[in-house]
């Protein structure tokens, strides 16, 4: 009987490349020379999104295919959790189909373990993550730096951070995450503020950043920020509040849907009031009431396309749309 670990190279790897995740953990178990050969030649995964998040005492890493929504062995999503215990003890639960497996780590912090299995992770050859969220409430970045740091940065279109840290902290916290992620693959940052809305969050280090000028796609929930907002107008898609919203705010991005190349362009403005309401009024030609208001304008040299302004109580909505479905009980102007 040939040994798996006799076999040759190439057979070994083609082997290899058919197992899951979880198959090849346990062949790094069965012996040395296995785990030697698995960790020098890092076989491919189809892994493309990976979350952790939880509470103070217990996080849970998620890591799956996109289109695969069955839990382990029906399908390839694993779903691990780690309760910390009393006297650095360590619960983890396995939540797999119909059974949910426990194993208890003596003399270990729920956290280091955590650590331990998100670097096995990371020894793997990942494609380009469709999604990567962290929450920060409860999760400690260190392990993030434990195996990062002098790393190739975590690849991924979508990254969502969650944190609820204090206002002084709030910009130094993402600003110190940024850097174990590739700007160069980014195309969608989803930031989300828990328990502080009505608070204001200076953002104007993170713009300056490489995977704010790259992303195409913007979502920041929970706060209202303060920047300029000529720093916003390369998204396509953006989601954002500010506590105080000026007339010239509006006026430079109804000039921006105008004369964008692009015909792809989506912005949801919120604001906690208006500079001067009255000015908004003069300039827009409508009152400004609990009912939603829409505008539509002409694109110059543009025959197929028009700006919408949506224009609510507490939020304005630009769009460039196809002129043919505009509502038709709406003037263009």
């Amino acid at each position: 009987m040939i040994l798996l670990i006799d076999m040759p190279e190439v057979p070994m790897k083609t082997i290899l490349e058919k197992l899951g995740y979880v198959e090849i953990q346990c062949l790094r178990k069965n012996c040395h020379s296995l785990r030697n050969f698995i960790d020098y030649f890092k076989p491919e995964q189809s892994i493309d999104v990976m979350e952790i998040s939880g509470t103070a005492g217990n996080i849970s890493l998620l890591i799956y295919r996109n289109d695969d929504s069955q839990l382990y062995p029906n399908g390839q999503k694993i779903h691990v959790e780690y309760q910390a215990l009393d006297g650095e003890n360590t619960e983890i639960t396995w939540f797999r189909k119909n059974k949910y497996p426990k194993k208890t780590i003596l003399h270990e912090n729920f956290s280091e373990v955590l650590s331990r299995d998100f670097g096995l992770i990371l020894k793997c050859k990942l494609p380009i993550l469709r999604r990567f969220s962290i929450d920060f409430k409860y999760t400690s970045k260190q392990f993030l730096k434990k195996h990062l740091l002098n790393k190739s940065p975590i690849k991924t279109n979508t990254l969502i951070i969650k944190t609820n840290t204090l206002i002084t902290q709030r910009q130094d916290d993402i600003l110190s995450f940024l850097p174990y992620i590739c700007a160069d693959t980014l195309k969608k940052l989803e930031i989300e503020f828990v328990d502080l809305s009505g608070t204001l969050m200076n953002i104007s280090k993170i713009v300056e950043q490489e995977h704010w000028k790259r992303a195409k796609e913007l979502h920041i929930h929970g706060v209202s920020v303060m920047a300029g907002i000529q720093n916003f107008e390369h998204f396509s898609y953006l989601v954002v509040k500010f506590d105080l919203l000026y007339l010239k705010d509006v006026l430079f991005l109804k000039e921006l849907f105008f004369h964008t190349p692009s015909t792809f362009k989506q912005y949801r403005i919120s604001f906690g009031k208006l500079s001067d309401r009255d000015a908004f009024i003069r300039e827009l030609g409508h009152p400004i009431t609990e009912q939603r208001q829409t505008l539509i304008f002409e694109r110059p040299d543009d025959k197929e396309n028009v700006v919408t302004i949506g224009f609510f109580p507490k939020f304005f909505e630009f769009k460039i749309i196809k002129k043919c479905i505009a509502p038709r009980e709406v003037e263009v102007n």
